[in-house]
């Protein structure tokens, strides 16, 4: 991927409970991408996500960076893809979560010089529930004129 001139926030679908240590969520993150490189009809080549967020608040890198993502169909090209581990409709992003991916993603919007205009959550590339209503609404917030990413 020569360049990032777009963010997409996701998450991943599954409801988080159980054990937020470094070793579990290592095994969760191998599951994750076991089942994007099995994928079918068309597997993945990696895990899907650029970056990860636990709920503790740790960034994991996935698809290294100079790779393309996968992970909104047909809108992969220059688009940094950041998954937080959660369901985000049936539960809330951790503090620790939200805390990570406001500074993480500021310093992404930074180095990249990607415009607030340009920071998506997937449902709003494709339809689909993701990330959640909890992080969208979060999203929604932190990109007003009032938000963090706006004065970024």
């Amino acid at each position: 991927m020569p360049t990032v001139s777009r963010i997409t926030v996701h998450h991943e679908g599954n409801a988080f409970s159980g054990s937020d240590e470094y070793s579990a969520i290592a095994r969760r993150l191998a599951n994750i991408r076991e089942g994007h490189i099995r994928r079918r009809p068309e597997p993945f080549a990696d895990i899907g996500y650029h970056f990860i967020i636990d709920p503790s608040g740790r960034i994991w890198e996935g698809r290294p960076i100079r790779y393309q993502g996968a992970h909104v169909e047909a809108q992969n090209e220059q688009n940094l893809g950041i998954m937080l581990i959660g369901n985000f409709d049936v539960q809330r992003p951790t503090q620790a979560q939200l805390i990570s991916l406001e500074s993480f993603l500021v310093d992404r919007m930074r180095f990249y010089r990607v415009p607030v205009s340009r920071v998506y959550t997937h449902r709003e590339l494709k339809s689909t529930a993701c990330p959640g209503r909890n992080l969208q609404s979060w999203m929604i917030a932190a990109r007003s004129p009032a938000g963090t990413f706006a004065r970024a």
